[in-house]
């Protein structure tokens, strides 16, 4: 019996001991809940519940948003939200401008344009209906050109002056705009008015005619001539008036040939002439064979109406079937100055002759490859009583990035060893890297940016920099070298 108690009893310890155990158990998972330490986002809650012959103990973790998180969140909502308005009303505007400058006639007929785009569009519209009308009616044809820009040099040279170039000269320009005019028929005519830089330098280097040279000016009628297209084989044109060179890789601009370059080779600007007044004859045998020939009164300005004779000029074509290859042989020979005696009889003739070949390699679509090479030399006396003597070789790069992107580099030297074109005996070469992007709203508008450095064997080029002797201006130091770049639009329909 005793032995019985004693067993109950230590049942009651253990039991009793246990139910301390727990409930040091419990109040420590209470320290650990206790607000002061806990996240403050966080509420921890625990509940003990006392059942018949044992106690249950139940905890409850509640998240509740601290104040200022909860002010955090919902600015940061809103600024995402306003920055969302703030895209959307930006697209809207961007639609709006695109749609302002895309070129388009009013949807009205007869309607005022009220934007960029309808301004442009009506204009082209009625240019348009002009040249239809004047094709339809007479037979006449109506383009043009405008080529205007910023071209820096980086000499900062005296008087804004490009030394070797014809074309260009350093800070804002017009460097050309042209009006051509033409009618196609048995019986025809071409005119070709140009203004700004490149009448400029025409006028002051070249003849109407045969009249007295005309000297600077912002016109010149660069080509007027007739046309006349003879019935004989594949049909004879024949053209009789004034007419820009057959030599040259380059030609003067016009709507449909505005070269690969800005500007001018030195070739073009001094190993050949510009313009001839004479008659020309051209005939095309075959799809690989063609043949122009003439005579004329000389190169841009002979010394007298009477020079002597007539000057005889050529240029034979040959190209394979699709004309991805293709040699143009040119060349020229007459009489070109007053002899000692002052008779009219030459005592001089000058003679070029310019081959320029041209391959577009089907293994590399959209590359052009182009050479030229000039050789020129007049009989004395032309420099010091004796003849004088010049040489060219220029090559062109030509790639189409895409339809409306295209990159061209030339290089370029030139021989001058008397001096007879450049006026010193020298050495010059040149590079050139241009850049020419199709404007996609506007139909004819080119964008081009170049860089070009020249280079001379002598000091030839200027800058800024005057020289003095006793206080007194005695002209401009020279240098070997110039660099410009040029960025230019030009529209053309």
């Amino acid at each position: 019996m005793n032995r019985r108690k004693t067993t109950r009893v230590a049942a009651r310890l253990y039991l009793i001991a246990g139910v301390a155990v727990i409930a040091l158990l419990c109040n420590a998972n209470a320290w650990a809940a206790d607000p002061s330490t806990a996240d403050p986002a966080t509420t921890t809650t625990t509940t003990t519940t006392k059942h018949h012959h044992h106690m249950a103990t139940t905890t409850t973790t509640t998240v509740v948003a601290n104040t200022s998180e909860q002010q955090r969140l919902d600015a940061l909502s809103g600024q995402v939200g306003n920055l969302q308005k703030q895209t959307d009303d930006t697209t809207s505007e961007v639609k709006k401008i695109e749609a302002a400058m895309t070129v388009a006639v009013p949807a009205t007929a007869g309607a005022k344009p009220a934007t960029i785009g309808e301004h442009v569009g009506l204009v082209e519209k009625d240019v348009s209906d002009i040249k239809k009308d004047l094709s339809d009616n007479l037979g006449i044809s109506v383009h043009a050109l405008v080529d205007a820009g910023y071209e820096h040099n980086f000499n900062q040279p005296i008087n804004n002056i490009n030394a070797i170039r014809v074309f260009d000269e350093d800070g804002f320009q017009l460097n050309q705009g042209n009006l051509h005019i033409e009618r196609d028929g048995t019986v025809g005519f071409v005119t070709d008015l140009n203004f700004g830089q490149v009448a400029n330098t025409i006028s002051a280097a070249t003849r109407y005619s045969n009249v007295a040279g005309v000297g600077n000016q912002w016109f010149d009628p660069t080509q007027y001539y007739l046309t006349y297209t003879a019935p004989i084989g594949s049909g004879i044109s024949f053209q009789a008036g004034r007419f820009v060179t057959l030599l040259g890789a380059e030609t003067i601009n016009t709507y449909n040939n505005l070269n690969y370059n800005e500007s001018k080779s030195i070739i073009f600007g001094f190993g050949i002439p510009f313009t001839h007044t004479g008659i020309r004859a051209s005939y095309t045998f075959n799809d690989y064979v063609a043949f122009t020939g003439g005579l004329n009164n000389g190169w841009d300005d002979p010394a007298t109406a009477n020079n002597g004779g007539p000057n005889y000029e050529g240029e034979l074509t040959v190209n394979n079937k699709d004309k991805t290859l293709s040699l143009a042989l040119n060349g020229i020979w007459g009489p070109n100055l007053v002899g000692p005696t002052g008779l009219g009889k030459s005592d001089s003739n000058l003679g070029a002759v310019d081959p320029v070949a041209t391959w577009k390699p089907s293994f590399i679509p959209n590359l052009t490859l182009q050479t030229e090479y000039l050789y020129a030399s007049e009989s004395g006396p032309v420099v010091n009583g004796h003849a004088a003597t010049w040489q060219g070789l220029a090559q062109y790069l030509v790639y189409d990035i895409n339809p409306s992107l295209e990159s061209a580099t030339r290089a370029e030297f030139f021989d001058d060893e008397d001096g007879a074109r450049t006026g010193t005996a020298q050495t010059l070469w040149e590079i050139t890297q241009t850049l020419s992007y199709k404007i996609p709203e506007v139909t004819g508008l080119l964008a081009r940016l170049e860089y070009r450095h020249d280079n001379s064997s002598q000091n030839y080029f200027f800058n800024n920099n005057s020289l003095y002797t006793n206080g007194v201006f005695t002209g401009q130091h020279l240098w070997h070298g110039q660099d410009t770049l040029d960025a230019n639009f030009i529209y053309a329909f």
